[in-house]
């Protein structure tokens, strides 16, 4: 597989980790990130990988946009999760008077 063909391929693992995320398929995602990882590994490492700098950057950039989905996902279950909290105290409150 040529250096452009592994880029590719890279940015089709992007897509799919992306779509996962966006139908909120979060089981899902930890081996799918861990084989993009392994492959990103063997991509920087391999010859040829340098020539292709501006794919590089935006598989970068890529990623960094689906880095803070991820965040903004997690902010959003934090928020439930403490809004949980929050009413089943409520509930207790109301149930031990």
């Amino acid at each position: 597989m040529t250096p452009a063909q592994r880029l590719a391929s890279l940015h089709e693992a992007m897509d799919l980790i992306g779509a996962a995320l966006e139908r909120g398929e979060i089981d899902a995602m930890p081996p799918m990130i861990d084989a993009y990882d392994q492959a990103v590994r063997e991509f920087c490492a391999s010859a040829g990988a340098s020539a292709l700098r501006d794919g590089i950057l935006d598989l970068q950039q890529r990623q960094q946009d689906a880095i803070a989905a991820m965040r903004a996902r997690q902010a959003q279950l934090q928020e439930l999760m403490r809004q949980q909290r929050q009413a089943n105290r409520a509930v207790h409150a109301y149930t031990v008077s």
